[in-house]
């Protein structure tokens, strides 16, 4: 069985360039086969963010979303990250 989505990334630190966050997850549920995992990201700034993980996604490619996401985090605060 896959490692939880939500444990992987808890406390997790992620950098992209120069910049570092630490993910806190603020909740997890799933709904209709897709995990939803709810992240505030602590860093300069700081991020609240959703990711929306297919049931074929893996804590790799979560991840890696994550990582995509924070290169250009210039979009509005709480988005979704779909992980396919």
């Amino acid at each position: 069985m896959a490692i939880d989505p939500a444990q992987v990334l808890e406390s997790r630190t992620v950098s992209v360039g120069d910049r570092t966050w630490r993910a806190q997850c603020v909740g997890a549920q799933v709904l209709a086969g897709w995990r939803w995992v709810h992240l505030a990201l602590l860093g300069a700034p700081n991020y609240k963010v959703s990711l929306k993980i297919s049931p074929n996604a893996d804590n790799h490619d979560t991840v890696r979303a994550l990582e995509w996401w924070l290169v250009s985090p210039g979009r509005a605060d709480g988005d979704v990250i779909e992980v396919m």
